[in-house]
């Protein structure tokens, strides 16, 4: 699911922190943000995020296990705009950041 961030009050780093993501990795101009549904490694809510001007443009999905299979990056996932925990982890994450 993406969503865009016009003007937030805080960077990136910031903003994820205070939403409880930690940092996972940096994929060119992309950083990836990482916050547990369990408190366990899995289900876990994955964001990329990357500045575009005075936007913060946000990509973000739910990873619900590991990949399967060695030397694979594909793992079973939640993606589409019509899941309503990514609605509303959006809306957490974007509240957060103007505050």
């Amino acid at each position: 699911m993406k969503f865009v961030i016009e003007n937030p009050k805080v960077n990136i780093n910031v903003l994820f922190r205070r939403a409880g993501y930690h940092f996972d990795r940096r994929e060119g101009q992309e950083m990836a943000f990482a916050r547990s549904l369990t408190g366990q490694k899995f289900p876990r809510y994955h964001a990329f995020a990357r500045l575009d001007g005075a936007k913060i443009l946000v990509n973000i999905h739910i990873d619900h296990k590991a990949a399967s299979y060695e030397g694979q990056s594909m793992h079973s996932g939640e993606y589409g705009e019509d899941s309503k925990l990514l609605q509303s982890e959006a809306e957490r994450i974007k509240n957060i950041a103007f505050n």
